[in-house]
């Protein structure tokens, strides 16, 4: 697994999150990572009809019933994966996407 916060940056995800919202918790993860941020868009219509969220170039795209704590943490690492250029499948990315959300949540 790749770049797992610590349990304090965890816990200030989780309150920023619920206090400020999504655009500000994916701020403080991107400033702690040291990376451009990426921007949350609600907008269904950028999202296939099979998915609730979709990952491209520094923008995430959300149906408003797939904006949550963990579908924002797997997008996040999409750009991650993105700005760090990781080389992987998309099988691997997707595994270790779900993975890290589960990392994140455990420190919880």
């Amino acid at each position: 697994m790749r770049l797992i916060p610590s349990k304090r940056i965890c816990e200030q995800f989780y309150l920023t999150y619920e206090l400020k919202g999504a655009q500000k918790a994916i701020d403080l993860l991107s400033k702690y990572y040291g990376i451009k941020r990426m921007k949350i868009i609600v907008d269904g219509r950028k999202v296939g009809n099979d998915f609730v969220a979709s990952y491209n170039k520094y923008k995430a795209y959300f149906k408003k019933c797939g904006l949550n704590k963990r579908n924002v943490l797997h997008e996040f690492y999409h750009h991650l994966a993105y700005v760090f250029d990781w080389d992987m499948s998309d099988k691997t990315e997707e595994r270790e996407a779900n993975q890290f959300v589960l990392n994140i949540i455990q420190k919880l």
